[in-house]
């Protein structure tokens, strides 16, 4: 396992990839909450939305993905966009683009992470009194994630293929804040 220096508290430890990973893209994922956060707060009021975003986002990262689909995300990605796509009304489909090609592990970091994040949004919408929809309804990848944290810690954080990870899960990032922004569930940044 590779490990790399992370500096936090003012004192520099080595910690595993997986953990760079989660630390480099910590705004990223940040950013999307705060674009999601109208829905958590009333999802009966924005479930639509809601879809609406993460279908756009999941077909973004299918058609953005370079290369073949790792073994740890499998068809997760289509299967979820697939099942997202049957909670929209006709005419609610959305389409967003993603500012690049995103490499095979950035998309499956998201796919993997959404999936699993899926754990936080039904136990809201049981919260709401809401029925859990087809796409959430499936156990989370616990072992494909760990499998896939395990593949990332074997590369060494200061590498090129290590930092384009970063660079793409960032740009996948952007991606969900812009459909949530396509949606009406966040307010578009103004220009600085």
């Amino acid at each position: 396992m590779q490990s790399g220096r992370l500096a936090e508290c003012g004192r520099s430890q080595t910690f595993p990839a997986s953990i760079h990973l989660r630390y480099a893209t910590a705004a990223a994922h940040a950013e999307v909450e705060t674009a999601f956060a109208a829905f958590m707060a009333a999802p009966a009021r924005h479930l639509t939305e809601f879809f609406s975003a993460q279908h756009a986002a999941a077909c973004a990262l299918m058609r953005a993905r370079s290369g073949p689909v790792l073994p740890e995300e499998g068809d997760l990605l289509e299967e979820f966009a697939r099942e997202l796509e049957a909670e929209i009304p006709a005419g609610r489909i959305l389409t967003v683009t993603s500012p690049r090609p995103l490499c095979a592990e950035a998309t499956a970091y998201l796919a993997l992470g959404s999936r699993l994040g899926a754990e936080v949004i039904k136990r809201r919408l049981a919260e709401a009194g809401l029925p859990c929809p087809r796409a959430f309804e499936p156990t989370p990848p616990s072992l494909e994630w760990r499998a896939f944290r395990a593949r990332i810690d074997r590369l060494d954080p200061d590498s090129r293929a290590f930092h384009r990870i970063v660079r793409d899960a960032n740009a996948g990032f952007s991606v969900f804040a812009t459909a949530a922004h396509a949606a009406s569930l966040a307010p578009m940044k103004e220009a600085v």
